[in-house]
Order: structure tokens, then sequence, then C-alpha cells
């Protein structure tokens, strides 16, 4: 009996430490897993902080950087009027489009800046006069076609002519002015493949009678006709809306030629230099029917 009671004395005694022992191991286990999560929540705290400041530092820059754009923005504004400020004096330019969508009046503001005149800014209804034919015997092709023809010949001599008067009454087209005075320059607002037929038709017309073409496109035109204008020997303007556009537009019309722009179809992006000049050296004007004033 005793033997028997010294060794279930022995072996509770083992099992009791080693009880102790897995207990301890758990406990420690535990405090090494409850370290392990203090360190990564202070190492997620320290990542925010430093995410925080970074997004600050950044936001400061990105202000700072805004700041400066504006500043830019009104300093290149002021230069661009110091460069073209009645520079087309005597010019009488007339702008066409055809669609009633083009943006024409951030144009003839910027050729009211130059000096210029503008006296007839057109813009054709679409579908192009479709169920507004004026005789059941005209398709509206030939019926636009007329109407073009009309068109250049007023922008030529000067006045409307009973087509041109019919055309607004059927609302084929809408225009703002008249067309009392010869244009010199004609300005087409290019709307892409969609009317490059029509587009090619008044560019041939008016290089018939002798006036210029200067054909233009917004940045934002997907499917630009800057080639097919190129093609027709007449000066384009790619992101007219632009300052460099603006400027290569008030180039263009002071004497200048070549296609300009951002496109790949630009040969530059502005002329050089930027306005001929006289003998006496100093810039052309320009005055009515395309005459030159020293």
């Amino acid at each position: 009996m005793n033997i028997k009671y010294y060794v279930l004395l022995m072996v509770g005694i083992f099992l009791a430490m080693g009880l102790g022992m897995m207990i301890g191991i758990t406990l420690e286990n535990q405090n090494i897993i409850e370290n392990q999560q203090t360190q990564i929540i202070r190492q997620i705290e320290d990542r925010f902080v430093s995410l925080r400041t970074e997004t600050e530092q950044l936001q400061e820059s990105l202000q700072t950087s805004e700041d400066q754009k504006n500043q830019l923005h009104e300093l290149s504004n002021m230069l661009l009027t110091e460069v073209v400020q009645n520079k087309l004096s005597g010019l009488q330019v007339a702008l066409v489009s055809f669609s009633e969508q083009a943006q024409m009046k951030d144009i003839v503001d910027f050729l009211h800046l130059t000096g210029a005149s503008v006296p007839s800014s057109v813009s054709f209804s679409r579908p192009f006069g479709r169920d507004r034919a004026a005789s059941a015997n005209q398709s509206p092709d030939e019926m636009i076609s007329a109407v073009i023809d009309d068109l250049v010949f007023s922008m030529n001599f000067g006045g409307m002519t009973p087509l041109i008067q019919e055309a607004e009454d059927l609302k084929l087209i809408s225009s703002t002015g008249g067309y009392e005075v010869p244009i010199d320059r004609i300005i087409l607002i290019g709307q892409g493949n969609s009317s490059l037929a029509y587009d090619k038709l008044l560019i041939n017309r008016a290089l018939e009678a002798g006036i210029p073409v200067i054909a233009v496109e917004t940045g934002d035109r997907e499917d630009s006709a800057i080639t097919e204008y190129k093609a027709l020997g007449i000066s384009t303007v790619d992101h007219v809306e632009s300052i460099y556009g603006k400027v290569a537009l008030a180039s263009i019309l002071s004497g200048n030629q070549g296609n300009f722009g951002f496109g790949s179809e630009a040969q530059e992006q502005l002329p050089n230099p930027l306005f001929l000049e006289t003998d006496n050296g100093s810039p052309d004007s320009v005055a009515a029917n395309g005459e030159k004033t020293q």
C-alpha cells in the first residue's frame, strides 16, 4: 500500500507539474498574441497619421498649383489681349457652320477684341432642310447647294438675295447680323465628317469668289476633318478655343497661312512670326476687302 501510495503521489505531482506548464505556456502565448495585436494596432495608427499628413500636404500642394494655374490663366489672358488687340482693325469676318450647336460666341468675342468686325454669323439647320425644301422639284441637297451659292454671293458683294431670305424664313439657316457688307474672310466652324460635303462646297465656292476660308475645330471634336480641309489648300486651326488656337486664328486672319494647333495635321502650334510686318517694321493693318494700310 505504501508503494502504491508513493507511485500515485509521484504521478499526481508530475501531472500537476505538466498541467501547470501547459497553463503557463498557454498564458504566455496569449500575452504574445496580445502584444502582436497591440503592435499591429500601433503600426496602423502610425500609418494612418502618416497618410493623413501626406494628404494634408498634397491638398496644400494642389491648392498652390491651382492658385498658380489661375494666376497663369489671368496672365495669359492679359498677354493675349496685348498681343492681338486691334491687330485686325477694318477686317470684315463672317462665321459659318453647318450646325445650330456650333459655339460661335467665344470666337465672335475674340474677333471683337482683335478689332475685326463680324457682320454675319450663319448656322445651317439640320437635317439641312429635309421636309422644308423651297420647291417640291428640289431635293434638300440641291436646295442647300443653291443656298450656299447665294450665301457666298451675298458675302462677296453684300446684300441679301431672295433665296437667302427664303431660307431664313423656312428656318433652313439662322443668322446674326446681316449681309450688307462684303466679307474679307470666312471662318468655317467644322463639324467633322457629318457636314464635310457641305463644308467642301462652301470652301470651293468661296475660293472661286476670292474669299479666303479658315477652317477651325474645337479640341473635343473626335471625328476631325482637318485632313480634308488641309487637302483643299486652306489654313486650319484645331483647338481654336485654347489661347494657342486664338492667337493662331488671329495670325491667319492677318495674312499668315498654314495649319496650326495640337493635332497630328498641324505644322506647328503657332505661326512664326505671329504677324507679318511691312517694310517699315510695323504690323500690317488689314482694311476692308483685304486691302492693307500702312
